[in-house]
């Protein structure tokens, strides 16, 4: 049998190492299960030692206002723990011993620290175990261990319970004639058994007999224990005296009395625990796990089929002031098939508007040095890029929280946004990037000479008069074209130019609008561009969330099979037992 119980603690040991390497892999819902399953098997393997020679570990477990601590002081006729007329007012487990060695380390699965006597009574904290130091014979004996209630409106309080019953070596039930069929601790009455883990019941604030002996016969009927006897400890005001057998005093000496199961209940109890264990581990860690990483697969492959929105950016507008000026300052634009005519006909118009060079040339006979700036309005004229891509980058997040919300597995799962979500102004960021390029350019294209111009310039130099046609073209295009356009053959050479290179001109023509055109579709892809590659980061980051939010399916297959293996070994052993 110590073979069989080696086996055991070294499958379950194995078991529980996979099982709380994959904690962290699991969504917080999971966590917490597999933590508190952790702790049982670690008691469980408690259970698995033949502990001799030192005192019982004995929990006192009750609901809300049985009196619990009050029973622990009257006991051992000392002020060690702390009561009130407050309901739940123990936080924590405190355990009374003869010395601190009586209560092995790390039992509960928590570390325990000792109360100094100055601060006795001792109430206990949460997640602690507190260790208060007395002499009373019956500590030679027995541990006693006071807990919060099994009970009551604070689930941490009934959580600090089980664990005490779970790690206890012997329980001491205590209730009331108002509680003593609260169905709470019903199930741990049937546990105690089935663990052979030996029990005490007790009825506080007694005022009459039937109580304790309708608890008595419930008892030996609802969980088959025939030799259940109930203590009864009266009101301090009442009238009622217990039987001698059933006293405080009884109590006190049959918990002297309480023992170890022997070897064979406790190999039976250990089973037992494991056998239920395993049950739970399956129904709250591995079958979740598995839900879990269903859903998890299933919304990632959502997400990565998820098509990013286009930007919908377009920055077209903010070039047609840039095309027109091209056009004003190309002479083969103005003069054109269909457009040479059109500015002849306009040209009081078209002196209104020349630019500022050509009236200096005129009035001076001189062109001002330096180009002109863009218009003061340009930015006004800007549409907010930044505040449209923002918005487009919500959209994208909207659209991963909506996918997230979709399924009731996870939409459960948190979502945190402090490592998940990127800012939304990182879009925008990409609009302002692009635009301070695209703002750039224009300023360096305002001032610049088309290339229809410049060849036609190049070549008027080699004309007759061509220098002082080259400086009127420099003043501006349009007077090149209006005297051109006037005179008719006066610049015959001139006009042979220009209507011989008719072709040319509209080459040169498209190659203008072509320029703006293509540093537009640049800058709308660029902007595209990186705003899919921003909205691809964040899917990335929702996926490597979702992905912790679940062990990979190899890893809960292994946990599986070890989960397996245990049960048949421990199926092998009740079956030797029996």
């Amino acid at each position: 049998m110590a073979l069989r119980t080696t086996t055991l603690e070294s499958r379950l040991s194995n078991l529980t190492d996979l099982l709380g390497s994959l904690r962290d892999a699991c969504s917080a819902t999971i966590r917490k299960d597999v933590d508190r399953l952790l702790v049982d098997a670690a008691a469980t393997r408690f259970h698995m030692q033949r502990r001799t020679g030192v005192p019982l570990l004995l929990a006192i477990l009750g609901g809300t206002g049985t009196g619990k601590s009050t029973l622990v002081n009257r006991l051992l006729d000392a002020n060690v723990t702390a009561t009130s007329f407050r309901r739940t007012y123990t936080a924590g487990a405190v355990a009374i011993a003869r010395d601190a060695s009586s209560v092995p380390k790390h039992w509960l699965g928590i570390d325990a620290h000792a109360t100094d006597p100055q601060q006795l009574p001792a109430r206990g904290e949460p997640d602690a175990l507190t260790v208060v130091t007395s002499q009373n014979d019956l500590l030679e004996r027995a541990t006693l261990i006071d807990t919060p209630d099994l009970d009551g409106d604070q689930p941490a309080h009934h959580l600090q319970a089980d664990r005490v019953f779970r790690w206890a070596e012997a329980i001491l039930f205590l209730v009331t004639p108002e509680k003593y069929q609260m169905t709470e601790l019903w199930p741990y009455y049937r546990l105690a058994k089935r663990y052979g883990v030996p029990a005490l019941f007790a009825m506080n604030k007694v005022e009459a007999s039937e109580p304790p002996d309708d608890f008595a016969k419930q008892l030996r009927e609802r969980t088959q224990i025939p030799e259940a006897t109930v203590f009864a400890i009266p009101r301090d005001d009442a009238a009622f005296e217990p039987q001698t057998e059933a006293n405080l005093s009884s109590l006190r000496e049959a918990l002297k009395r309480l023992d170890r199961p022997d070897p064979s209940t406790q190999q039976r109890g250990v089973c037992a625990r494991l056998a239920d264990w395993l049950d739970r581990a399956r129904d709250q860690a591995i079958a979740p796990m598995r839900r879990h990483r269903h859903a998890a697969d299933q919304l990632i492959r959502t997400l990565r089929a998820m098509e990013t929105p286009p930007a919908g950016i377009d920055v077209h507008p903010l070039t047609q002031q840039l095309h027109r000026r091209l056009q004003q300052r190309s002479v083969l634009y103005l003069m054109g098939p269909g457009k040479m005519f059109d500015r002849v006909r306009q040209v009081p118009g078209m002196l209104a508007r020349l630019p500022r060079t050509a009236w200096d040339l005129l009035k001076h006979g001189q062109i001002r040095a330096g180009g002109e700036q863009l218009p003061a309005e340009w930015k006004e004229r800007v549409p907010d890029f930044h505040a449209a891509l923002v918005d487009q980058f919500t959209v994208v997040q909207s659209r991963i929280d909506d996918a997230i919300q979709s399924n009731d597995i996870t939409k459960n799962w948190p979502m945190d946004v402090a490592k998940t979500k990127i800012n939304p102004d990182q879009a925008g960021t990409i609009a302002d990037e692009e635009l301070a390029e695209l703002r750039q350019w224009l300023e360096k294209q305002w001032n610049a000479t088309p290339r229809d111009t410049a060849v036609l310039m190049r070549l008027l130099k080699l004309l007759p008069g061509g220098e002082k046609l080259t400086k009127w073209s420099e003043a501006a295009p349009y007077l090149l074209a209006i005297v051109v356009a006037a005179h008719h053959a006066f610049f015959g050479p001139v006009d042979l130019l220009v209507i011989g290179g008719f072709s040319l001109a509209t080459w040169l023509t498209e190659k203008i609008s072509n320029e703006v055109a293509s540093r537009v579709r640049l800058t709308n892809q660029r902007i595209a561009n990186r705003f899919e590659q921003l909205a691809h980061e964040q899917v990335e980051r929702a996926i490597a969330f979702i992905d912790q939010q679940a062990p990979k399916t190899k890893q809960i297959d292994q946990l599986q099979r070890q989960a397996d293996e245990l049960s048949e070994s421990v199926a092998e052993c009740q079956a030797e037992l029996e």
